[in-house]
């Protein structure tokens, strides 16, 4: 449909327009503690043994290099400029981590 004062190739198409549905696994936490017989022998109530990881795994159609939560930009008379540079990627993080009581 053309609209009266707006250039062919300006329109808004969407020949270009892609599925960004996508499955994240955005935070685990596995924790052991330790059986009180070992910990004892150290004088330690309680040992627990942890890692936690954020953003480890997204599952998605669109090329690796695309984060699907960042914002995509539209200006007038031009196309959708998908994280136009202004945004980055979701950041990956591992902890390790100890707690300890005595």
């Amino acid at each position: 449909m053309y609209q009266a004062g707006i250039d062919k190739n300006q329109q808004a198409s969407t020949l270009y327009m892609q599925d960004a549905s996508y499955l994240r696994l955005k935070n685990v936490q596995l924790g052991y503690t330790l059986p009180a017989s070992l910990t004892e022998k150290v004088k330690i109530k309680n040992l627990k043994i942890y890692v936690s990881a954020e953003n480890i795994l997204t599952f998605t159609k669109l090329p690796e290099s695309f984060d699907p939560e960042a914002l995509g930009v539209m200006t007038y008379g031009s196309s959708f400029s998908y994280a136009s540079g202004t945004t980055y990627p979701m950041s990956k993080e591992i902890s390790l981590g100890i707690n300890i009581t005595f």
